[in-house]
């Protein structure tokens, strides 16, 4: 299968790139590396690989990557709150408008699939716990709108033009990648109890997030494109459930594991925009993808640590 990334210089991207290639994919990337970076994969299948330095909403670059393509993995995006927030307009254009033009794309260049890479954020508050695929959306912030705004676009598309798409929800992705990044809760924890700094939580820290291993989003998305019958199907991808209290309790006892000292915790006032209580049902995933996570929590922050000191090495 030849397949085509969007964002594939980043965190999950160049992941799932390199296990594509070493499962004898071919694929073109996509990226203004912006906030990833493509050197990970320089040295990778020089014949099986094609990146490209370019926008999303650029329709010649995106010609140039979906060009002979059988599906496209779109997960281009603005994808921190934050950033969100203090450029909406931005915003909105790469995940709204971006794609609109992945999916334009994708019709004229005859791809047979999109896996869209959504996000537990469209949910807001969820109405009833765990949650179901089938749950009415209801975002709090920015991102979720947009996230959502793209799953509504894929939908029309596939109405009114036929064209397939599986939409994937991430939960809160953690872990070592290909490339590494350090955005996430966890990661964050980790870089700043060895830096030497205390943890710190947002509000009493009792609020609950679904954790999974980029290694099992990767998985996931690859099931996402081989499986055939799943049309037009949403699936939640996450693995444990756990309060971000817990989570920094985890992070602090496994650095003082391997440095002897253990990260003080202190906790800020709570961000807006964020849900308090949340847990993903992901059985639909595992019965008809015959997904399960293989990474659980203290061996994700284990490795996590590991492969920060060992950078702090170098």
């Amino acid at each position: 299968m030849r397949v085509a990334v969007t964002g594939g210089a980043g965190y999950i991207g160049s992941t799932l790139i390199r296990n594509l290639l070493a499962e004898g994919h071919s694929v073109a990337s996509l990226d203004n590396q912006v906030k990833g970076d493509y050197s990970y994969l320089r040295n990778r299948d020089a014949k099986s690989l094609m990146l490209i330095e370019g926008d999303i909403r650029n329709a010649d670059d995106l010609d140039s990557t979906l060009k002979g393509t059988d599906a496209v993995v779109h997960m281009a995006a603005l994808s921190d709150l934050d950033v969100c927030n203090d450029d909406p307009e931005e915003a909105v254009s790469v995940n709204v408008y971006g794609t609109y033009k992945v999916l334009e794309a994708a019709e004229r260049n005859g791809v047979q699939r999109v896996i869209f890479c959504s996000s537990a954020a469209i949910y807001g508050v969820p109405s009833k716990l765990p949650v179901r695929e089938r749950y009415a959306p209801h975002p709090l912030n920015l991102y979720g709108v947009t996230k959502l705004a793209g799953e509504k676009l894929i939908d029309a598309y596939h109405m009114n033009c036929g064209l397939e798409f599986v939409n994937l929800r991430f939960g809160n992705v953690y872990g070592v990648g290909l490339y590494t990044s350090w955005g996430g809760v966890i990661p964050k924890f980790v870089a700043l109890g060895l830096d030497g700094k205390s943890l710190t939580v947002y509000g009493d820290g009792e609020a609950t997030r679904d954790f999974v291993h980029v290694e099992d989003i990767s998985r996931a998305i690859t099931l996402g494109l081989t499986k055939v019958g799943i049309r037009g199907e949403t699936f939640n991808i996450g693995s444990e459930t756990t309060t971000v209290n817990k989570i920094a309790n985890l992070v602090s006892s496994e650095i003082e594991k391997v440095t002897g000292r253990r990260p003080e915790i202190t906790h800020l006032p709570p961000r807006s925009g964020e849900t308090k209580e949340f847990s993903y049902d992901t059985s639909k995933i595992e019965k008809t993808l015959g997904f399960k996570p293989k990474w659980r929590l203290r061996d994700g922050v284990r490795q996590i640590i590991e492969f920060r000191l060992k950078n702090q090495k170098r």
